[in-house]
C-alpha cells in the first residue's frame, strides 16, 4: 500500500496496523501526530511473538482496522 492510500484511509476513519520484530516485538499503528504528519508509531510492545499475535487478532476484530 502506498502513502497516498494510507492517508485516504486515515481520512475515512480507518486504523492501519503492522506487526514488527525489530528493534522489539511490537504492533505499530499508522497515525497522525500533532503536526498532522502521519507516520508509523508503536502501539504496544510485547515479550513474545505469540502474545503480540494474540493481541493483533483482537485488534483486527474492529471493522475499521486493517493490516498493512
Amino acid at each position: 500500500m502506498d502513502a497516498n492510500s494510507r492517508h485516504k484511509l486515515l481520512d475515512a476513519g480507518w486504523r492501519i496496523l503492522r506487526r514488527d520484530d525489530t528493534p522489539n516485538i511490537r504492533i505499530k499503528v499508522f497515525s497522525r501526530g500533532e503536526a498532522l504528519n502521519a507516520d508509523w508509531r508503536t502501539l504496544e510492545v510485547f515479550t513474545s511473538k505469540a502474545a503480540r499475535d494474540r493481541r493483533f487478532k483482537e485488534l483486527m476484530s474492529d471493522p475499521k482496522t486493517i493490516d498493512d
